[in-house]
């Protein structure tokens, strides 16, 4: 009984720190949950959730209670950072994804490195400039309209950032100018629009669990060089620009302290943690 009760109260912070990671730009939910062990058998619990429901739905309620209140504890704060201090907090944000990128090539190389992989790479980086371009014909380089619509829009890449594991969409919601005004309406409790980033997030996540569980089963190595293009595409994206400012060296103590963070965190947990079978 004991045993069980603490495997609640672990998977429940493990969800806080998704939820957290959810929520801050640059970080991804999926890589999270892959460091910590969980992200594989949260896939196969939705997956096969009712070939033993009363054993999956124990397993997911923790997590995804803790990822609720992670998400709520910290969206205030990161909403006044950005409103406050955007570009060192840009600057730290993109130091954290690059900090992770040993580690995720790491995972990428589990079954060893084929140039072919590299083809992956190119392809998540045309879909990221495919998208770019498209944004710019479809808004003229304006940003997107913040309305039920778009707040979907919102759920299907946040969805899709915790789905696939690496993907960094926070980025892309900035680059479309959604992110800050997602915040405000969670933060002001916006209940129709947040019913509609959720609709779109189940929607997606009913839609699309599936299919990544097969690529990155059947294709692991082209998926996860597929996301480190995605990747590099968005920082390019949303790349604050540089100026010779006192500003600007906070902003690169900042970069290179968040990568210190994420690299030496990411070293911890492939040491100490195993996923389970």
């Amino acid at each position: 009984m004991n045993e069980r009760r603490n495997g609640f109260w672990m998977r429940l912070l493990k969800g806080a720190i998704i939820g957290i990671a959810a929520i801050l730009p640059g970080a991804s939910g999926g890589v999270i949950a892959v460091s910590m062990g969980v992200y594989r058998p949260v896939i196969n619990a939705v997956v096969g959730f009712f070939k033993a429901v009363r054993r999956n739905a124990l397993f997911l309620l923790p997590l995804g209670l803790g990822g609720v209140v992670g998400l709520f504890a910290t969206s205030r704060l990161v909403e006044w950072l950005m409103l406050n201090w955007k570009m060192p907090v840009m600057y730290a944000l993109i130091g954290l994804v690059l900090g992770g990128i040993p580690s995720f090539l790491k995972e990428a190389n589990r079954h060893g490195f084929k140039k072919r992989y590299l083809f992956g790479t190119a392809f998540g980086i045309a879909l990221v400039l495919l998208f770019a371009a498209g944004d710019k014909l479809v808004t003229g380089g304006e940003i997107w309209p913040f309305n039920g619509w778009t707040a979907a829009l919102a759920g299907v890449l946040i969805a899709l950032g915790t789905v696939i594991p690496g993907i960094s969409t926070s980025f892309i919601l900035m680059y479309m100018g959604l992110y800050e005004p997602l915040l405000s309406a969670l933060n002001h409790f916006n209940i129709p629009i947040m019913a509609c980033v959720a609709a779109g997030a189940g929607i997606t996540v009913l839609a699309t669990i599936t299919l990544v569980k097969r690529m990155f089963d059947r294709h692991h190595g082209y998926a996860y060089y597929a996301v480190l293009g995605l990747l590099a595409g968005s920082i390019a994206l949303i790349f604050p620009g540089f100026t010779w400012s006192l500003t600007q060296a906070l902003c690169i103590a900042l970069l290179a302290g968040g990568f210190a963070a994420t690299y030496f965190i990411c070293r911890a947990t492939d040491a100490e943690e195993k996923e389970p079978a």
